[in-house]
């Protein structure tokens, strides 16, 4: 059992933060990760935190797609899911070859990328769909880096934001991608040796807040118009991607 009280205090912000993104404050969740991960390897490995992140993740993603039931576009899903799928297992392979900074390097990149464009070239609130290359590469794109760092909302906002859902179709169809690969994920978790006792028994210690987040984040969606519902969700994916940037270098500098 994990002693530390200051574990437990990150480790519930970054909860809280997680389960905002999944009730729809977009980007909330994936700048929860890039805060927590390297916060809480202070006093545990890598990916340790981030196997015990995943309970709380499965729960929060049972309770977003229970709040937005029968909301998300099964199209969309059919079609993203099994790619995800690819991505987990490409990472699962590739998991002692490839660094964590140099995940978070590359995907901060495009994150910065995808949303300067949008501000200085392309902020139509035009629908637009994804090109064939890109259909394919950020759906597994999403797969791979949520099993990297639990930051598979970036790549999963390239596909989704130009679409301009319905912010609720958004999110339904997004909290259902998400609990699809975290369940799918706990197999390679097991593999490499991190659903252990002490993993699960500390995600379970963090499992009662999980819905606070969900539903605090669900509140802002129902308060937020759909013209600014994208407006926060592109800052809040340039602020994840500049984040992630940093701290990849910081890795590779330390």
């Amino acid at each position: 059992m994990i002693v530390e009280p200051y574990f437990y205090l990150i480790a519930i912000f970054s909860v809280f933060l997680h389960g905002m993104g999944k009730g729809g404050f977009i980007g909330a969740g994936s700048f929860g990760s890039l805060l927590a991960i390297p916060m809480l390897s202070i006093f545990i490995p890598p990916f340790q935190a981030i196997a015990i992140l995943l309970l709380p993740l499965i729960f929060m993603d049972i309770v977003t797609v229970w709040k937005y039931r029968w909301m998300w576009d099964l199209k969309i899903l059919k079609f993203i899911i099994p790619l995800a799928f690819v991505g987990i297992i490409l990472g699962t392979l590739s998991f002692s070859y490839l660094t964590e900074n140099s995940i978070r390097v590359i995907i901060g990149l495009m994150a910065v990328i995808f949303c300067l464009d949008y501000y200085l070239r392309n902020n139509s609130s035009e629908p637009k769909k994804p090109s064939v290359l890109g259909s394919y590469f950020w759906p597994s794109l999403s797969g791979f880096t949520s099993f990297s760092i639990h930051a598979g909302g970036i790549p999963l906002s390239f596909y989704l934001l130009p679409m301009r859902l319905d912010r609720r179709i958004y999110v339904a169809t997004a909290g259902l991608f998400y609990l699809s690969i975290n369940i799918f994920k706990i197999f390679p978790y097991a593999y490499l040796g991190q659903m252990n006792f002490t993993n699960i028994y500390t995600s379970l210690l963090l499992l009662p807040l999980a819905p606070l987040g969900v539903f605090a984040g669900a509140f802002l969606v129902n308060k937020i118009n759909q013209d600014w519902f994208y407006r926060i969700g592109y800052f809040c994916t340039l602020i994840a991607g500049l984040k992630l940037v940093y701290d990849g270098i910081q890795g590779y500098l330390s």
